[in-house]
């Protein structure tokens, strides 16, 4: 055991270096041809401002600015801050790859597959990952969920609320945290995790309030007043009904990218938050009924909670991509961990291969987006990346519905036998 231990380290290390490997080509790359990353451009002088004694009004929620702040302290210049940004960033790749590792092992997968299609998923999005704080939240949401299945429920809670604080989508995960409390009638933890959750966020909150009250709250409001971004499913929808002629629709830049204007985007940008809402609960509601229908089946087994588990968190964030007012490419980090965890459950092996080719291929089409912006120049550029774009987001949609019926082919059909007499 221990061999095998020391080999899954070795590996875990090796794969490690690759992925800071691969960041230290990017940042040569930075260097050589002069670019200026986000990171330098947004997120520098953020954190110069915190170093100055400042409180930045950013969209980000309080607990960003913390780890915006972190590489300020090694730093002095745009381009060194972005070296220790990215250093930031291998760090918590690491955490994430030693936590797939656990994962599997728990759950008697091969850790050495678990952490290679980990990384390898990783990499295909390496530009994102070390120019966007999206690992942060990411890997904050796997370990508030590996605290959850190996029953640490007060730092699964804690957890979820720091991660929430960093990035608003981990919220949707919190009713999922929840329902088995409710259903078992254990209210103490019930209790305990929904105080922990708001404690946690208010004392993350307070700091920032006191030292600038506009500030602490501020990327709420600045959320809440987004328009229709371009990359989302809407949009692109939209767009390819306004070059039918059926309706105006422009680009317009604003919000740090790019949003459709006009009479439809205007209207599905009011409608969208309900319809996301109304579609997580309707997730809520379908994971709390088959969990019942497990109860019912006198077949309840972990493999089987853990199949509706990471089905129902994988839902829940999809959900919130994909109905959503902004979809920026980053986004499919969030999603990574699960897709891998859903990987180790005992679904069948076909719905395993069709999960993983999908997840491929929402990424090769969001890179795809990614290199026609770069190295492309042309004036029919626009509706080529709107193209490329649709293709994406119905491939995540594909994704969404395919995850829905893998966990109802798996856990409901033996459910609806179970509850049918006996001949």
């Amino acid at each position: 055991m221990r061999t095998a231990d020391n080999g899954v380290r070795r590996y875990q290390l090796i794969l490690g270096s690759l992925f800071a490997a691969v960041s230290a080509i990017y940042l040569l790359a930075v260097h050589q041809t002069g670019m200026e990353t986000e990171v330098m451009s947004v997120y520098f002088p953020y954190a110069d401002e915190l170093m100055h004694g400042g409180v930045p009004e950013t969209e980000y929620p309080p607990l960003t600015l913390v780890f915006i702040a972190a590489p300020r302290l090694f730093a002095e210049t745009p381009f060194c801050y972005n070296i220790a940004f990215v250093a930031e960033v291998c760090i918590f790749f690491m955490v994430g790859l030693l936590i797939m590792g656990k994962l599997a092992k728990r759950y008697n997968q091969s850790q050495h597959k678990a952490i290679l299609a980990y990384t390898g998923l990783m990499l295909l999005l390496v530009e994102f990952a070390v120019d966007r704080y999206d690992m942060f939240p990411a890997i904050l949401t796997l370990l508030s969920f590996y605290c959850l299945v190996t029953k640490r429920y007060a730092l699964a809670f804690v957890l979820l609320s720091m991660a929430t604080m960093t990035k608003l989508y981990p919220a949707v995960l919190f009713p999922i945290y929840l329902i088995p409390f409710l259903m078992n009638k254990d209210w103490r933890n019930a209790l305990k995790g929904t105080g922990l959750f708001f404690a946690v966020a208010v004392l993350i909150a307070l700091p920032f309030a006191l030292l600038g009250p506009d500030s602490a709250l501020n990327f709420f409001d600045y959320q809440m007043g987004r328009p229709l971004h371009i990359e989302s499913v809407a949009a692109s929808f939209i767009h390819i009904v306004s070059v039918l002629g059926m309706t105006d629709a422009f680009v317009l830049p604003g919000y740090g990218s790019e949003f459709l204007a006009g009479p439809w985007p205007d209207a599905a940008a009011q409608y969208l938050m309900p319809m996301m809402f109304a579609v997580l609960i309707a997730i809520y509601a379908l994971y709390a009924y088959m969990l019942f229908g497990l109860r019912k089946d006198r077949q309840d087994n972990e493999n089987d909670r853990m199949i509706l588990l990471g089905g129902s968190v994988l839902l829940s964030l999809l959900a919130f991509i994909l109905i959503g007012k902004i979809f920026s490419p980053q986004y499919i980090i969030w999603i990574v961990p699960f897709i891998i965890f859903m990987l180790m459950t005992s679904i069948d092996h076909v719905s395993k291969k069709r999960i993983l080719m999908l997840s491929i291929a929402a990424i090769a089409l969001t890179q795809l987006k990614f290199v026609m912006n770069t190295f492309v120049d042309g004036a029919d550029i626009a509706d080529i990346n709107m193209l490329i774009i649709l293709a994406r987001n119905v491939v995540v949609l594909v994704l969404f519905a395919y995850v829905l019926w893998t966990c109802k082919k798996n856990i409901g059909r033996r459910w609806r036998r179970a509850q049918q007499p006996d001949a």
